[in-house]
């Protein structure tokens, strides 16, 4: 049983994480804050690496704007990963396997680090087809300032939890910051701190919006909806949108600016909106919320790299089988051997290939990539094959670097626009919509050595999700950079404005782009039975850990479905 509040309030069945310590390999000591990211040594597939401003940024309707796409950006035109087969070897078949390992590990994002993480004992190698890893946990540090290029925070842990264990062992509660603020709203340009209690809005729309809180509370208490949605009421749940579920329960019409905030947060969080999502997933994420937040600097970066620094260790401990972490290796072909060794293909920067056999494979990677590289895998598992083809959504962040402290301290800002009536409720008018929902302040949570360096920049952080099913095309077509920094000059100018800045305190604007990035919970996912396909080994040999075994975009359900395979593989492997 695992969940995103169950788990945080220790009503976890797992194993404790000290006896996982135990299992997965002794503990080593917690990485420092007091050490400057520029003073470790430098490695280009480090999580959260050190970066530059654009030496020739295209300048934007007044603001500068680095020229190409951080995150899940190819620099080869349209030759986009895995959206043709990968696998055409010379003669026909992979080649000869050059070493043997215990565990390999197929993507090096949260999901794929934290297994290697808790199996470190087996000497596991990463393969991550980015030259960094992290997945949309990557970051960056430019001049001293920290910054995310996606994955922005957890929910708050459960002391003595299993999460709680493994950010603590990690050193994350050093560098943490809690929110347990609800996120302030703008409408027409003005915020309000908290709309979601009716503060500040028309006396005839208050009983809707007490409707609306107490239906929050009661969600987040004995009717939160846990993974694994074991409870025939929560799969009935599942079979409704979020937005009906809402209505229906607060038994009042849904007011414009309550029913906008809603869909702020349903777009940005699963780039979808509460007429297509599940209700069991939508208040999985939302009444999850009332338990606070720990931000990080530079958002979930910040758990990539401390996972990457204690992995990079391996390499020591095991040098036959080094570099254990391979960032540009494309893993193209997974097959399970008649003896159930699995032979792992992947593909060099050079565009040559090698091979390594594993006694076990955990697939910590996209359910599409999964499809196009296990061998046979429509013909040995037609179910697993099926299950996998999930809806993926698209987004894009905006990284708004300014040259002084964010005049304005918070966490993060739904904004409304002028008119919520106006505001996008069906993936047809967020198509045409081209906005970002909110900007978080990426510099919330600063390192502890802040303080003793020269002044650096500021991060603004700016989702920008693309919640309708085309979009993945506006990332690559025609000249996406000219078109969304177009788009976002006037959207900026109205947030600078908001919270005390100016156009001339804007050094650089950094997009970064995602296109399969958030499987879409959609109604009846759940109830279909198909995470359950998912979850389900392959061949004996190949499991699976990822964020979209749930269609959840959430690092909870990443790293715990890692605590539960790590435990499986360890007592096959012995």
């Amino acid at each position: 049983m695992h969940n995103r509040r169950t788990v945080l309030k220790g009503g976890l069945g797992l194993f404790a994480y000290g006896l996982a310590g135990n299992a997965f390999g002794a503990t080593s000591s917690a990485y420092s804050p007091s050490q400057r990211l520029t003073d470790l040594p430098l490695k280009a597939s480090r999580p959260l690496s050190p970066t530059s401003f654009d030496p020739k940024p295209r300048i934007i309707d007044g603001f500068r704007v680095r020229s190409w796409f951080e995150g899940d950006s190819f620099n080869d035109g349209l030759n986009i990963p895995f959206h043709s087969a990968e696998n055409d070897f010379p003669g026909g078949q992979p080649p000869e396997p050059t070493e043997t390992i215990d565990v390999a590990i197929v993507g090096g994002g949260l999901s794929g680090l934290t297994t290697a993480h808790l199996l470190r004992e087996y000497n596991p190698v990463v393969f991550e087809l980015h030259p960094k890893f992290g997945g949309n946990a990557q970051g960056g540090v430019l001049e001293g300032a920290e910054y995310t290029l996606g994955s922005a925070y957890v929910i708050t842990p459960d002391a003595g939890g299993v999460l709680d264990g493994i950010y603590r062992d990690l050193g994350l509660d050093q560098v943490v910051r809690t929110d347990n603020s609800t996120s302030p709203v703008a409408i027409n340009g003005k915020i309000n701190p908290d709309i979601w209690s009716g503060m500040g809005v028309p006396a005839e729309d208050i009983p809707a919006y007490e409707a609306y809180r107490a239906l929050v509370t009661r969600m987040a208490g004995v009717d939160y909806p846990d993974v694994p949605f074991a409870e025939p009421w929560m799969r009935e749940l599942d079979l409704r949108s979020f937005k009906d579920h809402i209505e229906e329960e607060m038994g009042l019409p849904v007011p414009p600016a309550l029913a906008a905030a809603i869909q702020a947060y349903c777009y940005s969080s699963f780039s979808g909106g509460w007429e297509e999502l599940s209700a069991a997933a939508g208040w999985n994420f939302l009444a999850a919320e009332e338990y606070g937040r720990w931000v990080f600097p530079g958002g979930n970066a910040w758990i990539a790299n401390a996972l990457w620094e204690r992995l990079m260790t391996l390499d020591q401990a095991d040098k036959a089988h080094a570099p254990h972490l391979r960032a540009g290796s494309r893993v193209v072909d997974v097959r399970v051997l008649p003896d159930k060794m699995t032979q792992v293909t992947w593909r060099n920067p050079d565009g040559s290939f090698k091979s390594l056999l594993a006694r076990r494979v955990v697939m910590a990677c996209p359910k599409h990539v999964c499809r196009q590289i296990l061998h046979e895998m429509e013909t040995l598992d037609q179910i697993k094959f099926s299950a996998a083809q999930l809806q993926t959504r698209s987004y894009v962040l905006a990284n708004v670097v300014v040259d002084r402290p964010i005049p304005l301290d918070f966490y993060d800002i739904f904004l409304l626009g002028k008119d919520p009536s106006n505001f996008p409720m069906n993936a047809g008018q967020a198509s045409t919509f081209w906005k970002y929902t909110d900007v978080v302040n990426g510099s919330y949570a600063p390192t502890p050595h802040r303080g003793s360096l020269p002044s650096s920049p500021s991060i603004l952080s700016m989702f920008w999700p693309l919640p309708y099913d085309t979009a993945r095309f506006d990332l690559i077509l025609n000249d996406p950079i000219g078109t969304f920094g177009a788009s976002i000059a006037p959207q900026l100018r109205e947030t600078l404005s908001l919270i005390g800045l100016t156009d001339e305190s804007v050094l650089e604007v950094r997009f970064a782009r995602w296109g399969h990035a958030v499987p879409l919970s959609r109604v009846g996912f759940i109830a279909s039975g198909a995470p359950e396909e998912l979850l389900r080994p392959f061949q004996e040999s190949v499991y699976f850990v990822h964020q979209d075994n749930w269609a959840l975009p959430a690092v909870e359900n990443s790293m715990l479905d890692a605590v539960n395979v790590a435990q499986i593989i360890a007592a096959e492997l012995g």
